[in-house]
């Protein structure tokens, strides 16, 4: 579904991704972890084209986007989409409005199908009847849950996340990783999740990839990596979960 090829991409003269490559399969859930600053979110602002890379490719279905312009690069990615990290709502509009922003900047629906389709989109992720609330009104995971029903109103077929679980507690983290894992189903999408949260990694990948220090250094099922007999990836598991206890955390 996604092929990166050997991607650079560098800031101020710094380099944050250095020759990094990934394939990602069709219908998979791949979880990308590494420590802040490796080039995690930087990598997915790459895939869904905000951001140009200094050199290599990035293949969507085939299509290679890294060199597109704006109107061949939207055909190419408009079955793509991304929650943000700090979820990105317009504060002004209310729920059901951020919901419904993509369908009324394309306007291929009509209104009584767009209130159709929030509905179904609030009611996915557990915010049944809050069309009318403001983003100010809502706790930090039921802004990620209308952030995430804006995500899949549309149903893209492929689906980006950039630290889904910051700033959560750790019983609304869980919720939010069912949800991660309920969408993917519901729409047979593929998806990326990059965090540093490793059991919510653990809990929605089926396979995991190790960023180090701007390349993909391990990618295996979340079985086999913790089987990893490498220092790189037994001293990240050690920092990110002391004790160990990472497949059943």
């Amino acid at each position: 579904m996604i092929e990166v090829k050997d991607l650079w991409k560098s800031y101020n003269g710094t380099p944050v991704l250095k020759g990094l490559n990934l394939e990602v399969k069709e219908g998979e859930t791949l979880v990308i972890l590494g420590r802040s600053g490796c080039g995690k979110s930087v990598l997915l602002r790459q895939i869904l084209g905000l951001e140009k890379p200094d050199k290599g490719e990035i293949l969507v279905k085939g299509v290679c986007i890294s060199k597109l312009k704006e109107s061949a690069l939207y055909q190419a990615i408009r079955e793509m989409g991304m929650l943000f990290q700090a979820s990105a709502l317009f504060d002004s509009l209310t729920v059901g409005e951020n919901t419904a922003f993509y369908l009324t900047q394309h306007n291929h629906h009509t209104d009584k199908e767009k209130e159709e389709l929030v509905a179904e989109a609030l009611k996915m992720v557990g915010l049944e009847g809050k069309q009318e609330a403001l983003p100010g009104d809502l706790s930090g995971g039921m802004r990620k849950r209308a952030a995430l029903a804006r995500l899949i109103v549309y149903r893209p077929k492929i689906l980006l996340y950039d630290e889904p679980t910051t700033g959560l507690d750790p019983i609304t983290a869980m919720q939010i990783n069912e949800l991660i894992v309920k969408t993917q189903k519901e729409l047979n999408a593929t998806s990326i999740v990059v965090t540093h949260d490793i059991c919510s990694a653990f809990h929605v990948a089926d396979r995991i990839a190790l960023n180090h220090e701007g390349k993909i250094v391990y990618i295996a099922t979340k079985e086999e990596f913790i089987k990893i007999d490498d220092p790189i990836v037994k001293t990240f598991l050690k920092n990110a979960i002391p004790d160990g206890d990472l497949l059943n955390g």
